[in-house]
């Protein structure tokens, strides 16, 4: 693309010359010191469109940001049957995960479930409530962070109706039944009963073995609601070792109860700094 105008000059006098002194001898070449007498000439002349080029917007095209899905975590996602019409809850961890949470609830039949409640409890966490009002059968959640599918997604929850019958068709005692213990000879021990770690699972020990027959029930809530994990184990002879393991700096409550009732100490108040 010339930016001016210019002109290009091809010079055939010397070939005109040498073909005029064989085809022409009585000298009628071409001759002259003038440049039309000995040349061919191109002329290119600027024109006002010759540097308009097709104009169109800037386009900004924008990809997704790289998402790690298999850093989120669930925390206390139903892991056993529930009855028909239950609300069921839980919670999204983002573990440093940037985006946005898609969730989708589908029933037995494989139709959508509405609504399906998202709350944001802090900048990692997330609430999702739903309720199973499709009929007994398998619920599907699907969960997906910036459009990625989280590994082991869709999440089965099951969903049972009616009470559970007899042999004889009739429905059986769903009372629970008096058991014979005393909670006051309930022991426990270990260092998770007094300080809280939040590099590492903390863990203590609860020796009932001479508490009588009874459950074991233990609880661990902060100020942002229940800790990510409890694990009860039974050793064997009535000896539990429980692991609990919490992320966020404050104060807990740590409760242990043998039955309905309370065992020496508990309440027990924590606090992880």
């Amino acid at each position: 693309m010339f930016k001016v105008s210019q002109e290009m000059r091809l010079n055939t006098q010397a070939a005109a010359s040498s073909s005029s002194s064989t085809s022409s001898p009585s000298g009628s070449g071409l001759e002259g010191n003038s440049p039309e007498d000995g040349g061919i000439f191109g002329r290119y002349q600027r024109t006002p469109d010759a540097d308009a080029y097709p104009a169109e917007p800037p386009r900004v095209y924008v990809a997704p940001e790289l998402t790690d899905a298999g850093k989120v975590q669930l925390l206390h996602f139903p892991s056993g049957a529930l009855r028909v019409n239950s609300s069921v809850g839980f919670v999204i961890k983002r573990n440093g995960v940037k985006g946005n949470f898609e969730v989708r609830v589908e029933g037995p039949s494989g139709q959508p479930i509405q609504p399906v409640q998202q709350q944001q409890l802090d900048p990692e966490r997330f609430q999702i409530d739903c309720h199973l009002a499709a009929g007994a059968g398998l619920y599907k959640v699907h969960i997906k962070c910036n459009s990625v599918t989280l590994p082991r997604s869709p999440f089965i929850i099951v969903a049972i109706a009616g009470i559970a019958e007899s042999i004889e068709g009739k429905p059986q005692n769903t009372s629970v039944p008096i058991l014979d213990s005393d909670v006051s000879k309930v022991q426990s021990r270990g260092l998770g009963l007094t300080h809280v770690s939040l590099v590492e699972r903390n863990e203590f020990t609860v020796d009932c073995s001479q508490a009588g027959s009874n459950m074991l029930l233990v609880g661990v809530l902060g100020q942002r609601g229940p800790c990510e994990e409890v694990v009860v184990k039974h050793l064997g002879r009535s000896i539990h070792r429980i692991t609990y393991r919490v992320c966020d700096p404050g104060d807990y409550v740590l409760v242990v109860k043998w039955g309905e009732q309370h065992i020496p100490g508990s309440p027990f108040s924590l606090s992880a700094e």
